[in-house]
């Protein structure tokens, strides 16, 4: 992108979430790690710090009961799994690439309804949000199914911050479409056919209109 302005944006955005990235894992680190004491360590008290610093990375704090209590058979249903996949991630050492993929999509959730932003901010945020979530699901091995369930349900949940436009997710769109996609670095220029998704696209809700095309790859 080469507007000025949205490079000023996302430049914040990413300051904002390696500083909220430094925060949270001195707060992990802090809340696992033994403080020496010539006394006896006292025991930790169940539902305390640790877990509160879990239910905000997760946003298990602000989110409806609705998406964190969800049943199989519930409309919301991926949308918690895809959460609870963030927070597993978030807390493991098992795969360090979708540990860092899990702990930035869960900056710029945090960031995206928490922070006081204005409808432009809140729409360049939102964006690049969609950004880290699909770069999330590729780190941490999602199965494509769960994505392309999960995809409407959380671009809904990030359109419920905005008035003037709504993001769409395109998974179920298969072949490259000019007026929705943009091609991704890499992609075969030539070719028609998405083999990977990088972002929702952003939509203007009075006209229709695509302000912000999707990223895909070819």
């Amino acid at each position: 992108m080469s507007d000025p302005i949205v490079r000023t944006i996302l430049g914040h955005l990413e300051a904002a979430l390696v500083s909220r990235e430094r925060e949270l894992r001195r707060d992990l680190a802090g809340l696992t790690t033994p403080t020496p004491s010539p006394s006896a360590p006292a025991a930790p008290a169940p539902g305390g710090a640790e877990a509160d610093v879990l239910s905000r990375v997760t946003l298990s704090d602000i989110l409806d009961e609705g998406i964190l209590g969800a049943r199989p058979t519930d409309k919301s249903f991926p949308l918690r799994l895809l959460l609870g996949a963030m927070a597993e991630h978030v807390t493991s050492q098992k795969n360090p690439r979708a540990r860092e993929a899990a702990f930035v999509l869960s900056n710029a959730l945090n960031l995206y309804f928490r922070a006081d932003l204005d409808e432009e901010a809140k729409i360049r945020v939102g964006y690049e949000t969609s950004r880290t979530y699909y770069a999330f699901a590729a780190a941490a091995g999602l199965e494509r199914d769960l994505v392309a369930r999960a995809s409407p349900l959380l671009a809904a949940l990030l359109g419920t911050e905005l008035e003037r436009v709504k993001l769409e997710a395109t998974d179920h769109v298969s072949v490259f479409d000019s007026q929705l996609h943009e091609r991704e670095r890499g992609s075969d220029p030539h070719g028609s056919r998405i083999v990977s998704r990088g972002s929702f696209l952003v939509r203007v809700s009075a006209t229709g209109m695509v302000r912000m095309k999707a990223q895909v790859r070819t």
